[in-house]
Parts: C-alpha cells; sequence; structure tokens
C-alpha cells in the first residue's frame, strides 16, 4: 500500500483564515454554520495557519450538578477549537480524529471565562498531531492531544467561506 502526501493550498488557507478573522471579537453564537461552535459561544483571539485561539464566557448549562464546568464540555471545547485550527491548514480533505485525549487539572464555575487554544505540534504526511489547552486566567485547567487522520474524503471549504462574502 502506497501513502500518498496530502498536499495543502496556500489560497484555501489564506481564505479559512480570513473568513475565521471576521468573527475575531464577535459573539460564536450568530456564528452562521449551525455546529458547536454555535452552542459553546465566544469569541476568536488569534488565528492564524496552525493555531488558534478562543474565548469563552461559561454558563450554567455547561456545568455538572455541582456547578463545575463538566469535563465533557471541556472536552468539546478543546475538540471544537482543534477541529477548526485543522481547518486552518487549508487541506481539501475532511479530517477524522483517531483519538483524543484530555487531562482535566483544574475546573472553573459558571460565568468564569475560559481561554481555549490549539495549534498543530506535528504536519505529518496522512496525520496530525494537534494539542490543545484550557486556560483560566494563568490556570491551565485542561491539556490535551490529538492525533487527526488527514483522509481522502474531498471538503467544500470554497462554498463554506463563499457564503461569507467576498474575501
Amino acid at each position: 500500500m502506497t501513502k500518498t502526501k496530502k498536499e495543502y493550498s496556500a489560497e484555501i488557507s489564506d481564505k479559512v483564515i480570513a473568513m475565521m478573522k471576521l468573527f475575531i471579537g464577535k459573539d460564536l453564537t450568530e456564528f452562521p454554520v449551525p455546529c458547536l461552535t454555535k452552542w459553546l459561544g465566544g469569541t476568536i483571539i488569534e488565528v492564524t495557519r496552525g493555531v488558534i485561539e478562543l474565548e469563552i464566557k461559561t454558563n450554567r448549562s455547561m456545568t455538572n450538578p455541582a456547578g463545575y464546568l463538566h469535563g465533557g464540555t471541556q472536552c468539546a471545547m478543546i475538540d471544537d477549537a482543534m477541529g477548526w485550527d485543522c481547518a486552518t491548514l487549508g487541506y481539501e480533505h475532511q479530517f477524522l480524529s483517531t483519538n483524543l485525549n484530555v487531562d482535566y487539572l483544574g475546573t472553573a464555575r459558571a460565568g468564569d471565562t475560559v481561554r481555549v487554544r490549539a495549534y498543530i505540534y506535528r504536519e505529518g504526511s496522512t496525520l496530525l498531531h494537534v494539542v490543545g489547552e484550557i486556560r483560566k486566567g494563568d490556570t491551565v485547567i485542561a491539556k490535551s492531544q490529538s492525533n487527526v487522520y488527514i483522509s481522502g474524503k474531498p471538503v467544500d471549504y470554497k462554498n463554506l467561506v463563499g457564503s461569507f462574502g467576498r474575501m
């Protein structure tokens, strides 16, 4: 079986990043694509090829019965950021997570603001290694890593990006 390197498009990467930059400082609950991002809300703080940082104000629906930020919500925050981070790379293929490991090191409560950051640690020919973390202030409350397969299935970023107007 021969492995072929999946090539990325600098043009697609630039357009996806430009689209994301339209949302810097804006409420992601208004994001026009129906996805987890709309429910999590927050705002994009930084986005470049291979790096994204979001700020999210937690709410009661994100917590466990004791009022602490639920581990599943933390995992969802990191996974969502990692997905958007992969999209900044400009590949014309879908990404499939092969694993996601999360270490829960602290917590937050409803009303706290957290920062979620994801970055590409290693970009291989068919596999990405993505790292993420959640911070409350200067304290890391969760850190994670994931291996993401660059599939052979096409993704239509051109239509997604085109729906946001001229880039």
